[in-house]
């Protein structure tokens, strides 16, 4: 593992350092292009290539030192984890325990004929309370269902002759049908089967809302 991280070292060392000549190279050649486009009479014909080399090999420079940097980080971590699992608690192959201290313990003893005979009485007297308090408590009301209402009976509207009921004293209209106040406070609702008479407005609403549309 040492070889192989020395090698690799190396190397990313060799790269970084051809990355920073190029970087050199290429901040070289752009500083003579932009030279030669300020001074020589061709303009851009002369200085434009140079300056183009010159970013181009800059940039690549920049890459190489970026790549060698990493190359660099990534190796060391490398390295400190092979040292980790190499130089861990069973690098010999033997396993280290620790010890517990538990040596200097009194020895277990069986417990007496009282001592087990103790959790019964805290278990009779807890049993004698619970009998106690279940006493005191209030008894409890059986459950009642309610009683049974029947249904209202089904309303039945005179179906006499109108011309026998009492003198209409109002006209108004119930639920699109039209509708009469009669002499003694009764409804007289028009149907499409004829006029129906009730006992009160409410009981007619009711009977409408009871027909089928």
């Amino acid at each position: 593992m040492s070889d192989e991280a020395t090698s690799g070292r190396g190397i990313a060392g060799l790269v970084g350092a051809l990355g920073w000549l190029a970087v050199l190279g290429g901040g070289c050649l752009l500083g003579y292009g932009v030279y030669l486009l300020m001074q020589s009479d061709f303009g851009i014909a002369a200085g434009g290539p140079l300056m183009a080399g010159g970013a181009a090999t800059l940039t690549l420079g920049l890459l190489c030192v970026i790549n060698a940097t990493m190359a660099k980080a990534m190796i060391a971590t490398a390295n400190n984890t092979a040292k980790l699992l190499n130089g861990g608690p069973t690098a010999g192959g033997a396993m280290i325990i620790a010890e517990t201290g538990d040596g200097d313990l009194p020895p277990m003893k069986p417990a007496a004929d009282s001592d087990a005979a103790a959790p019964k009485a805290d278990d009779e007297a807890v049993s004698t309370d619970e009998v106690a308090s279940a006493e005191e408590a209030p008894a409890q009301t059986p459950f009642e269902p309610a009683p049974y209402a029947p249904p209202p009976p089904p309303i039945i509207p005179d179906t006499s002759d109108p011309r026998g009921w009492p003198l209409a004293i109002d006209e108004f209209d119930i639920d699109g049908h039209l509708a009469m106040t009669l002499e003694d406070s009764s409804v007289a609702v028009e149907t499409p089967v004829g006029w129906r008479r009730l006992p009160n407005l409410d009981t007619a609403r009711t009977w409408l809302a009871q027909q089928p549309r």
